[in-house]
């Protein structure tokens, strides 16, 4: 079976510690509509994949990406209609508490989740494993030097 990467997706995680919160957004129109989950997008033609997260983290929250890191996580998938294992690599971006979240028409609903309520909400089993690591990783302690993209 082919394994192909064509996709991206991001922990947004907005404050430290007790008070750090990450990102759900819920998916508006046909393709999952109504799922809850991380921000996700295509890589266009040409893209690299942090040139694809920072453009879709800007497209679909308007938040402007100043720190991005490699998670070392992917959310893998089945796509039927291709017949191919999608692989989708998770980065994260650390933001002030303060920032501003403006949806583009991709997302109906947005909430700032604890790390117990995202992985209640997620409707996507990757990204609910992945929220345990992730919060190890970038809200339990520091991120390791080696992680950061920019």
């Amino acid at each position: 079976m082919p394994i192909r990467c064509r996709a991206v997706a991001a922990a947004i995680i907005a404050g430290q510690g007790e008070a750090a919160r990450i990102l759900a957004l819920r998916r508006a129109g046909d393709v999952a509509g109504g799922a809850w989950g991380l921000v996700t997008g295509s890589i266009e033609p040409g893209e690299t994949a942090i040139a694809a997260i920072r453009r879709e983290i800007a497209e679909e929250t308007g938040i402007k990406v100043l720190d991005l890191f490699t998670t070392g996580l992917t959310e893998t998938f089945y796509f039927g209609p291709d017949n191919v294992l999608e692989l989708m690599p998770i980065f994260v971006s650390l933001v002030p508490a303060s920032v501003t979240v403006t949806l583009d028409h991709g997302s109906d609903q947005f909430r700032w989740c604890s790390r117990a309520e995202a992985s209640e909400l997620f409707s996507f089993a990757g990204q609910r494993r992945a929220v345990a690591d992730i919060w190890h990783d970038f809200v339990d302690q520091a991120p390791a030097p080696f992680r950061r993209l920019l």
